[in-house]
């Protein structure tokens, strides 16, 4: 069986075990802490935002994409008026 979802994805940031997204329907920044490994790797995580307390799916980017994947875009020089 299919679960078809009524809640928004959105992407969200990673940084060590915290997650940060911004609520697509107040803008409010929350975070989510991860508290145990397993929670650490999943791909995909249902939120609640701390303000208006509406429910989304935050999708979380992997670490281990492979070699050669970098999540920082390339450096393209200092460029100075």
């Amino acid at each position: 069986m299919t679960s078809h979802s009524s809640k928004p994805e959105i992407s969200g940031t990673r940084t060590g075990y915290v997650i940060r997204f911004t609520c697509p329907i107040c803008a409010a920044e929350n975070t989510i802490i991860s508290k145990t490994p397993k929670d650490h790797y999943k791909e995909t995580r249902d939120a609640t935002c701390a303000k208006c307390r509406k429910r989304s799916r935050v999708l979380t980017p992997r670490w281990n994409r492979g070699p050669g994947y970098s999540p920082v875009s390339s450096y393209t020089g200092c460029k100075t008026p």
